[in-house]
């Protein structure tokens, strides 16, 4: 075990909740200190009772109907005999699933502010309290991880099937069908690959996913966490990182952006998150 102040670490191991590493003592302002010096605020976090309902109905509703988009693309890919279109799709969504992750990604952390209607509370304000506590996101359950992406997934899906119910099949329909459950099953995800790479000590599993790439890893994500903190900011696999760091793609789209009169979050609405 390590000592911190009049607190007590514990080794380190996967974690469930912010405390669950330190043996807590009678001196909370000690413990509060080991929590930020860890990643954590030490605070659990609650959602509105409209929006907890958004996320555990939409969490539920999201591999029903990726399953049954999946399927009738699948089924109609069959019957035109292109079966060979998944080795193609696959690939071709987790590329599109990073860079889904990382425009929303760098939008949350550029633009607007935690006032925002609709998506400040819900999305702007997350983003930026994981900069102050990235571990935070140890902390949070299934629901609370992925919730958040099945509320946009669950439509999107839902317009897939419509699209194969009721249009006349085709083999360019059904290969987009096909695209886009995939990239919603990667974009869903994200948050829970985004998580393994805080983890402590993540499973052997997770670290084989990892070191292959197949999710993003720890070191990888580590340079978005480093300042000026404006770089890796696709969080699926991070694939895309290196060639849009390169080219300036981000940097690029607000310069855009700027000549169409819109501008980033000052400093000050980037920094003044309220932080509970």
């Amino acid at each position: 075990m390590q000592n911190t102040g009049s607190l007590v670490l514990e080794p380190e191991r996967e974690i469930t909740s912010p405390t669950q590493r330190i043996v807590k003592t009678a001196d909370p302002v000690a413990e509060k200190a080991a929590l930020l010096a860890l990643g954590y605020s030490g605070v659990e976090e609650h959602s509105t009772p409209f929006h907890a309902f958004l996320e555990h109905s939409t969490t539920f509703l999201f591999p029903l109907l990726l399953v049954a988009s999946l399927y009738f693309s699948l089924s109609q890919l069959h019957e035109l005999e292109l079966l060979w279109l998944v080795f193609l799709a696959i690939p071709l969504s987790l590329i599109l699933g990073d860079l889904v992750s990382g425009l929303v990604h760098w939008s949350a952390d550029t633009y607007f502010s935690e006032q925002t209607p609709i998506i400040g509370q819900s999305l702007v304000k997350p983003f930026r309290l994981h900069h102050l506590y990235p571990r935070d996101i140890c902390t949070h359950d299934l629901v609370t991880t992925v919730g958040n992406v099945c509320i946009l997934a669950v439509p999107v899906l839902a317009v897939c099937i419509s699209l194969l119910w009721f249009w006349e099949v085709s083999s360019w329909l059904a290969f987009f069908i096909l695209c886009i459950a995939l990239m919603s099953l990667a974009t869903v995800l994200t948050n829970q690959f985004h998580k393994w790479a805080h983890l402590e000590a993540p499973s052997p599993f997770v670290r084989l996913l990892q070191r292959t790439r197949l999710v993003l890893g720890p070191a990888h994500h580590q340079v978005h966490h480093t300042k000026p903190f404006n770089m890796h900011y696709c969080i699926t696999n991070g694939w895309l990182n290196p060639l849009l760091n390169k080219i300036g793609f981000f940097r690029n789209l607000e310069a855009a952006l700027r000549f169409l009169g819109i501008g980033v979050a000052t400093a000050r609405e980037r920094e003044e998150v309220h932080r509970y």
